[in-house]
C-alpha cells in the first residue's frame, strides 16, 4: 500500500472515531426526544380510554421496545454526515 492510501485511511479511520464519539450525544438527545414523544401519546391515549392502567403500561412497554429498535439507525444518520464533514476537511487541509 503506498504512503498515499495508507494515509487517507488512516484519517478516514481517525475521522470516523471521532465522529462516532462526537455522535454519542445528539444520538442520545434524539433518543430521549422520541422516547418523551411515545410517553406522551401513551398518557394522551389512556386518558380518552376505558382500562386506561392497562392500556398505559402496555404502551409504555412498545414505546421503549420501538426507541430501542431505532437506536442504531438514529446513531448512524447521526454520525454519518459528521463523518464525512470531517473527513473533507480534514483531506482539505492535508493537501
Amino acid at each position: 500500500m503506498d504512503q498515499q492510501k495508507r494515509q487517507d485511511l488512516n484519517l478516514r479511520l481517525g475521522n470516523l472515531i471521532l465522529a462516532i464519539f462526537l455522535a454519542t450525544v445528539p444520538t442520545a438527545i434524539t433518543y430521549g426526544t422520541l422516547s418523551i414523544h411515545g410517553l406522551n401519546i401513551c398518557r394522551n391515549l389512556s386518558s380518552k380510554v376505558n382500562q386506561s392502567n392497562k392500556i398505559k403500561v402496555n404502551c409504555d412497554e412498545a414505546v421503549w421496545e420501538t426507541t430501542k429498535s431505532y437506536i442504531v439507525l438514529i446513531g448512524f444518520f447521526i454520525t454519518l454526515p459528521t463523518w464525512m464533514w470531517f473527513y473533507l476537511s480534514m483531506k482539505k487541509k492535508s493537501n
